[in-house]
């Protein structure tokens, strides 16, 4: 495994592959070299050591692995992550960003201790105990404007989520990425449904949809939106 040859991924901001570029394998890179976070390969490839991203484990991996045509990754970004969990998806986004700052939310305090654990050494994460749909009970934690939100709550109201923290924090034109787990909203209606609800509420709300993608084939009943302010 270690003789894989890594390179960069030729459309995404400080992401690496392997393999063809029609079905890659996704790296990022340690920025804690020797570091696992879960159970990641770590690999090193011409003196660099690199952590497998696995887009059955993380949703950001799943959309890279669907060829999305916005650009939403760029160095030294600031970044509202909401619903951190342990820091899965996290902890790749704080190797990718390693001169930016990742604010990551996280609601249940048995998360939030594994997510304090997971970043202690990554000091481009600041953790903060909260509850998503409130986001100015952390305002005093946040002092400057968000170039990017990514959100990934179960909750039944996920896209009035984004747009509360949005309108909060995000600058304009600044980049919304809103996860939607369809069977969170409603268990009964059909997924399609849901989306295209979930959807009218950020147009409704001022956000440019830029691109939709669907990712059922690593996350059952998820699509994402792309959207601007």
């Amino acid at each position: 495994m270690n003789n894989i040859k890594i390179r960069k991924h030729p459309k995404i901001y400080n992401v690496f592959i392997s393999g063809p570029l029609s079905n890659p394998r996704l790296y990022t890179r340690n920025l804690v070299p020797g570091r696992k976070i879960y159970d990641e390969k770590l690999i090193k490839s011409e003196g660099i050591e690199y952590r497998s991203w696995d887009p059955e484990r993380s949703k950001l991996a799943a959309i890279f692995m669907n060829d999305p045509s916005t650009n939403f990754l760029k160095k030294g970004i600031k970044c509202l992550y909401l619903g951190a969990a342990s820091g899965t998806t996290v902890t790749h986004l704080s190797d990718i960003l390693p001169n930016g700052i990742i604010y990551a939310v996280e609601f249940a305090e048995r998360s939030m201790r594994q997510l304090i654990q997971n970043t202690s050494e990554r000091k481009n994460i600041i953790p903060i105990l909260a509850d998503a749909r409130h986001p100015v009970d952390f305002a005093n934690i946040i002092f400057t404007d968000i170039d990017l939100i990514y959100q990934d709550v179960a909750q039944p109201t996920q896209a009035e989520i984004s747009v509360k923290n949005g309108d909060y924090y995000l600058k304009e034109k600044g980049k919304l990425i809103l996860v939607i787990k369809s069977q969170s909203i409603d268990s009964v209606s059909k997924s399609e449904q849901v989306y295209k609800d979930e959807r009218k509420v950020l147009e409704e709300s001022g956000y440019l949809i830029q691109e939709s993608i669907n990712i059922h084939n690593f996350a059952k009943n998820h699509i994402v939106l792309i959207a601007e302010k």
